[in-house]
Parts: C-alpha cells; sequence; structure tokens
C-alpha cells in the first residue's frame, strides 16, 4: 500500500488511543533517512570504514550483520580515540550531503504540531539532525528549542524538539548516544530524564512511534517500564512500515502475523503499513479521526478513483487537452522538440494507472495500464506515490529508445475538511539523460509548481462541490 490505500480498519487501530487528550509523536531514522542522511548501518559503515577498523563496506557490513551492531561500533570509537570522536561522528553523518530536504514523515509532524495548541502535541527523536526543528522554525516563525535534557517545555512559549540520544548539528556535536557503552551507561541511570519523559508521555495520551525498528535496548527499557505505569486507555502505537525492514512485499506478507504477535505481547498496538509516507499520513489523519463523516484516505481514494470511472468520457477529453496544454508549455521552457506528459491515478488497491496522456485518448478505464505503488516499485510513478517525493532518474537503455529520462511528480488531493493526500502522479519523458536538464531546474521548476497545483485542484474540485455546483457536463 501507499498512503491512498490506508484502510479504515488501519485508521481504527489509532481511535481511543488517547491521542484526543494528547500526542506525543516518537520519531526514528526513517524521518530522516528519506531526506538523504544515512541510516543507523550506513553511519556505522561510514565510522568503521573511515576509521580504518575495516578496509572497505562489504566487511563492514558483515561485521554489523553478524554481531551486535553496537558493540560492532566501539571499534570505530577506539581507533578514532575520544578526542576527535564526536567530530567523526559528525562528518559521517553529513558526509556528501550538500542539502536536505524536508521528508514526508517530518512535514506531516510538523502540521501536527501546528494543527493545534504547543502543549497538545510533544515531539521526541532518536535522531541525531536538527533537521524537525528546522522544519517547524520555517513553518511557524518561531524559535524552535533542541532539548537534550527533558527540562525545556512548550509552556516556555516556545516549540521543543526533544533528542533522547544527542545532538549532532553541522556545525555542533553535543554528547552522543551511539555505542554500546553508551546506551549501557544511559540505561544505568536511574530516573533519567529520559525515561521521566517517556513516563509523562504515555501518562498524558497517546504514544505514536514511526521510523523506527525499536532496537535500541535504552528504548525498549523505559517504554517497558512506561507502559506498566500507563492508564489503561493510553496507548502506545508503533507504525511498522515495510520500507524500514528492507523486505519486499511478498516477505512482508509472510511477517506481518508474528510481527503484530511480537508487537502486542510487549505491551504495543501495532500499525502495519509500507512506505515511511504512509505513517506520514497517517500522522496528519489523527486530528480528524473521530470527526463526524470521516473517510479513511482508501475511502477517499476510492471515490475519486470512482468519480473518474463514470465521468471517463468527459474527462478523457478533458485531460487530454489540459494535458497538452501542459506539454507545450513544458517544452518551450525545457527547449526540447518532444516529450510525454501522462497522469497516473491511484485506484485505492495498491495500484495505479495511467489515467491520461497528451498524446492519446483511452476508450475505457477497464484497458488501462496499472503499477505497482510503494517506495521500491520498479516503476517511477509508483515510486513517487510510495515515497510522496518529486523524483527524476534516467530509464534503463534497454526500458525505451523514445526516453532517456523521466521526473515523476506526486499530485495531492485536496478535501474539503480532511486532510490532503497524494493520489496521483504526473510524469514526464524526456529524450535526454536527466543531468542535461538539471542546469534548467529554475527555469521550469515555478512551471511544474503551477501544473501541479492546477491538477491537484482539477482531481477534485467538481467530486466535492456542494449539490449545485456545476457538473462534468457543463464543462464540455
Amino acid at each position: 500500500m501507499s498512503a491512498p490505500d490506508l484502510t479504515a480498519q488501519i485508521m481504527e487501530q489509532l481511535r481511543a488511543s488517547g491521542a484526543e487528550k494528547h500526542t506525543t509523536l516518537l520519531l526514528g531514522a526513517g524521518a530522516s533517512t528519506t531526506s538523504g542522511l544515512p541510516g543507523w548501518d550506513a553511519l556505522a559503515t561510514r565510522l568503521l570504514v573511515g576509521s580504518g577498523s575495516v578496509d572497505n563496506d562489504g566487511t563492514a557490513q558483515l561485521l554489523l550483520a553478524r554481531q551486535d551492531p553496537l558493540i560492532v561500533v566501539e571499534a570505530a570509537r577506539a581507533a578514532y580515540g575520544e578526542a576527535v570522536w564526536l567530530r567523526k561522528v559528525r562528518g559521517a553523518l553529513y558526509e556528501g550531503v550538500a542539502s536536505t530536504e524536508f521528508s514526508p514523515l517530518q512535514l506531516a509532524t510538523v502540521a501536527h504540531v501546528l494543527g493545534g495548541e504547543p502543549t497538545e502535541t510533544s515531539v521526541i527523536t532518536l535522531n541525531f539532525d536538527i533537521l524537525l526543528e528546522q522544519a517547524l522554525e520555517q513553518e511557524s516563525g518561531e524559535k524552535v528549542l533542541s532539548s537534550t535534557t527533558g527540562s525545556a517545555t512548550a509552556e516556555d512559549g516556545s516549540y521543543v524538539v526533544h533528542h533522547l540520544h544527542g545532538v549532532v548539528s553541522p556545525v555542533l556535536t553535543e554528547s552522543v548516544v551511539l555505542t554500546l557503552t553508551d546506551f549501557l551507561d544511559l540505561i544505568s541511570v536511574q530516573d533519567s530524564w529520559q525515561m521521566a519523559l517517556m513516563r509523562e508521555a504515555i501518562g498524558r495520551g497517546a504514544l505514536i512511534i514511526a521510523g523506527t525498528s525499536y532496537r535500541d535496548p535504552d528504548v525498549r527499557q523505559w517504554l517497558h517500564t512506561a507502559l506498566k505505569e500507563a492508564p489503561i486507555e493510553h496507548a502506545a502505537i508503533v507504525l511498522l512500515a515495510r520500507q524500514g525492514f528492507d523486505v519486499d512485499k511478498s516477505e512482508f506478507a509472510k511477517l506481518e502475523r508474528a510481527l503484530s504477535a511480537q508487537w502486542t505481547a510487549v505491551g504495543m498496538r501495532p500499525v502495519l503499513m509500507h512506505d515511511f509516507s504512509d505513517a506520514a499520513q497517517v500522522i496528519r489523519e489523527l486530528r480528524h479521526l473521530n470527526e463526524d463523516g470521516y473517510l479513511a484516505p482508501q475511502e477517499r481514494t476510492r471515490l475519486i478513483w470512482d468519480f473518474h470511472a463514470k465521468h471517463f468520457a468527459a474527462l478523457q477529453e478533458i485531460y487530454v487537452a489540459e494535458l497538452g496544454r501542459n506539454a507545450e508549455a513544458i517544452r518551450r521552457v525545457v527547449g526540447v522538440d518532444r516529450l510525454n506528459l501522462t497522469l497516473w491515478l491511484a485506484d485505492g488497491h495498491g495500484q495505479l494507472a495511467r489515467w491520461a496522456a497528451q498524446d492519446r485518448v483511452y476508450l475505457e478505464a477497464a484497458g488501462l495500464r496499472t503499477v505497482e505503488t510503494g517506495y521500491d516499485s520498479p516503476w517511477i510513478a509508483g515510486k513517487a506515490l510510495g515515497s510522496d517525493t518529486l523524483l527524476f532518474q534516467d530509464l534503463p537503455s534497454e526500458h525505451t529508445r523514445r526516453w532517456r529520462s523521466v521526473l515523476a511528480l506526486p499530485v495531492p488531493a485536496p478535501h474539503p475538511t480532511l486532510p490532503t493526500m497524494t493520489s496521483a502522479v504526473l510524469t514526464i519523458g524526456l529524450p535526454d539523460l536527466a543531468v542535461k536538464y538539471e542546469g534548467s531546474k529554475l527555469m521550469w521548476g515555478p512551471l511544474l509548481g503551477t501544473i501541479g497545483d492546477e491538477w491537484s485542484t482539477r482531481l477534485t474540485e467538481h467530486l466535492f462541490l456542494p449539490p449545485t455546483g456545476i457538473t462534468i457536463g457543463d464543462t464540455v
């Protein structure tokens, strides 16, 4: 599934969790890896190779797979020495990162925080980076505090991000919890501020955990203790994305029953999904779950799909004409003789249909080509929907002789009262490799934004109009 496929059954698991009282969002590496920063294993590999502890990435990965990863990193720390350790961690974290973009999970967290009073939501992260703070500052226009002591609160009049394992900004590194020794030292502290924070979180309402594999031993201990003391009506919900386990859909299907059982056994409520962007959509939905007339993302996606199927012939005429105008505008700005512009539409069942193209008219919805969605989809359109991110990549040489690269732009579908979700993708096939167009991004980026906004409105403007609104028949 991708975000448009989140079912009513999945969303029901989020109800009666205590979120209506207070929500604590605990984010792991999945919130930052999709922004271009390394995950834990990649960071450990960089440190092991950079310190000379091993000769290459393959040997580092072998060590990490065969032993407790936490003790493996002790080798890098010993090789570097304490005097430069923190500086080396900072270098490994930001190695090769010229710039970062906020991930869907980070943006969804920011939207949730800003959707209510500052005291209604707490934000905790296992990550070292400060992307969450930067996203909050950009959207709120206010200073955001990075707390590594647990003492800062939203009552101070500022937004706060609590870092359980320390802070590593591009220019400053505070103490970090990274090796086995660090974790053992932290666990040995009685009534640490991290433990107190976890107790408070579950005592106040729901704890939503996203983007983490939950393998940190200290977090396990804190939550185990906090859950024993929590009110029975307050839940700790873990959003388990297949993306975090690095397995394909068939492998994940084999794991689902065991994953659900193991998390339930330790007192947590598991919610299984496929992409980190699914978790982002869940967070966007939290404030709306108990509203009258609430529709889950899949239900909204099916409404959009059914509406388009019902008015298929009329919409084909409109959409083909609009795509033709869009393609001509893009062609002029990019400076190419030809390109291919296609609209893909999610069906709410894990598939994305090639709904309309600028150079042809389809005769019926049943005959449309469909592809799988998801962060690991073999099709860039499906991948863009699964990651909820603009993608630009070269096509394999055997894929097509006509198009050498393709850009995929996710298109959100607005709803009058419920959160926006991405349910369509525009793809642009181009005759040369992506690198040729890098220099022209500044010229055609604004145009793509305008075109994307127009299609976003077009997808649902007639569907959600009141009964007195215009009909499709009036527009053709």
